[in-house]
């Protein structure tokens, strides 16, 4: 991507002063002349009563539970009076600007660097979350990466005027006036809203249609043009129809997804190799790969419920951390089991009731779980959650996603058993969603009593021993309950390739057998060995789950892979066909062979649709 600056021309005399209308912030972005990689932004600020104040740049977006610390793009940070003096104005820290006779201020101004065209170190911002600026072409906004607010005054109205390219389009949630062919202007009441509205702005490409009573809009940005936005939203029309079925109605009137491909030699494609996306309340942004259509439907589908999911909790049930998000100081909630965990454990639900993944597809995802859980200590999970920000629970975050998944399925099921089939855990979030809503937060410390008030006593034990304690989850007793047989560990005789793991080294952009012997894999691999190409196609990000699918699943033919072993220069082509190998299997998780009445009964109740 060429570096772009977007300078704005604010000279003190030949720009005119942006005229304030009431209390509240009025913003000014300039699209139109870009040039080295950055974007002066213009704050016309409220009247501040204070001689003192501070201008906060978020040090994390929410949704995200990890600092960015946005304030480290800023530069050139300057205050202004009505008639246009500077104030004296100094840095406080990363995210901190201090601005002296504050009571006159009337503007700020200052450049952003965008965050997605530095170097990918450990401090790099995951794409989803960052800002991009590209001439011409397009613009990811996250606006918690482009501007903040005073302190004391985060709750005030927030107006953006964007002077944009005629032939640029700004898709986002919020309300947004098109002024003119060049001009936009987007509206919040406070910046907390503000902050949780993206905007893609490229080229048109949009499409929507109606679901569940809502309003599903999908824009999109392509670098080659390859992806559009009708294939997407094909692609999860579907999951669309299942949300709704599963809702009754959809909790929203509307919901935006922005979606941004990039191409497979692109500068943009990150080293480490992860795609993704971030929920947004109204709207989600995806940066996803130029791939090919199975595996461009395989990776929508893996992220698209889940975000999607992500307007029932936090939208409409969270609590006060998230209600009034500290932007400068972030304090975490206790229940990332819920906002994560249980939304990961519906979408996987939802695709099973509808019919999208078979029973079978299910059990084996939530095995998958099982053994990502199996990776992470036992600790509290409420405890992880609040102090998920700093060691050791930084790097435990994955888990919400693998045993907080877990958790939400034995908690349905207990509840399912207790009320003998007459209640759920959808049901028990629904009635949560239509006390609290989008304006109103919970307590953390009273969550957990709420939610065995409206089941069951002894659903506190639940929470004890595996959510607030630590204790293994009782994955044989629960999932019997269910008529599915949990073994901690098997041998057994398996028809296949063998004991073969992969791991993507984005440094040497290769992908390397882990956790194998060559006595273990029908193509006698051992552990670092690079594996080029299967069947004659060269080995990528872009084809790799297609390609390396059969090594694990269900092969029934033989396949040639070129292979590099470690320490060596010269590849070497290597055919296999599956043989029987006697594996020892963890986490083995089948369908009991004659399961009980009230074991099928539960079973079906779990995994039909919704009436």
């Amino acid at each position: 991507m060429n570096k772009l600056l977007i300078a704005l021309g604010f000279s003190l005399l030949a720009t005119p002063l942006l005229a304030q209308s009431g209390p509240g912030y009025r913003v000014h972005l300039d699209l139109t002349q870009p040039t080295n990689d950055q974007v002066r932004v213009v704050v016309n600020t409220p009247k501040v009563k204070e001689s003192q104040a501070t201008y906060v740049v978020p040090a994390m977006a929410p949704g995200t539970y990890d600092r960015q610390n946005f304030g480290r793009f800023v530069r050139d940070f300057r205050a202004f009076d009505r008639k246009g003096k500077p104030l004296a104005t100094r840095r406080d820290g990363t995210n901190l600007f201090v601005i002296e006779q504050a009571q006159k201020l009337a503007r700020l101004e200052y450049l952003v660097d965008d965050t997605w065209d530095v170097t990918q170190d450990s401090m790099f911002i995951f794409q989803p979350g960052g800002t991009n600026f590209e001439a011409g072409r397009s613009f990811v906004l996250n606006q918690f990466g482009l501007y903040g607010y005073l302190e004391g005054y985060k709750m005030l109205r927030y107006e953006v005027t964007v002077d944009k390219p005629t032939d640029l389009h700004g898709a986002t949630a919020l309300p947004v006036r098109r002024v003119s062919p060049t001009q936009d202007v987007f509206t919040a009441p406070d910046y907390v809203t503000i902050a949780d509205g993206p905007v893609l702005y490229s080229k048109p490409d949009t499409i929507s249609y109606r679901a569940g009573g809502a309003r599903i809009q999908f824009a999109v940005f392509s670098e080659t043009g390859k992806i559009k936005a009708r294939q997407v939203a094909a692609t999860l029309r579907p999951t669309a129809d299942a949300l709704a079925g599963f809702f009754g109605q959809m909790p929203v009137p509307r919901y935006q997804f922005l979606l941004y491909f990039v191409a497979e030699k692109s500068p943009l494609v990150p080293k480490d190799g992860r795609f993704g996306a971030l929920e947004h309340s109204y709207s989600s942004l995806y940066f996803l790969p130029e791939a090919d259509s199975a595996v461009l439907r395989n990776l929508l589908l893996d992220a698209a419920p889940h975000e999607f999911l992500h307007m029932l909790a936090p939208l409409n049930v969270h609590s006060r951390e998230i209600g009034d998000f500290d932007f400068r100081d972030p304090k975490m909630s206790q229940h990332l089991w819920f906002y994560e965990g249980v939304t990961e454990y519906f979408s996987q639900l939802i695709a099973a009731q509808s019919g999208q993944v078979s029973p079978d597809d299910f059990r084996r995802k939530m095995r998958e779980k099982i053994v990502g859980a199996g990776r992470y200590p036992a600790v509290s999970f409420t405890k992880m959650s609040s102090e998920v920000l700093d060691p050791p629970y930084k790097d435990m975050y994955p888990n919400v996603y693998e045993k907080g998944a877990l958790i939400g399925l034995l908690l349905d099921i207990r509840i399912r058993e207790l009320s003998q089939g007459r209640q759920t855990l959808r049901d028990v979030v629904l009635k949560l969603r239509e006390k609290y809503g989008p304006t109103r937060s919970f307590e953390d410390a009273r969550f957990i009593p709420e939610i065995v008030a409206l089941t069951h006593p002894d659903v506190q034990q639940f929470f004890d021993q595996y959510v607030v304690g630590s204790q293994p989850l009782p994955y044989a007793e629960y999932f019997s309950k269910i008529g599915w047989r949990y073994l901690a560990a098997e041998t057994e005789v398996k028809r296949g390739f063998g004991k073969l793991g992969i791991q993507y080294n984005p440094e040497k952009e290769q992908f390397i057998s882990m956790g194998t012997k060559p006595e273990l894999n029908a193509f006698g691999l051992q552990s670092g060995d690079a594996i080029l190409a299967v069947n004659g196609t060269a080995l990528d990000l872009s084809n790799a789950r297609k390609l390396l699918g059969p090594l694990s699943n269900a092969p029934t033919g033989a396949l040639t892979l070129r292979v590099q072993p470690a320490g060596a220069t010269t590849p070497q082509e290597r055919k296999a066909v599956p043989r029987d190998f006697r594996i020892e299997s963890k986490h083995v998780v089948r369908p009991i062979e004659n399961p009980t009445p009230a074991q099928r009964s539960l079973q079906d109740q779990l995994l039909r649709p919704q009436g």
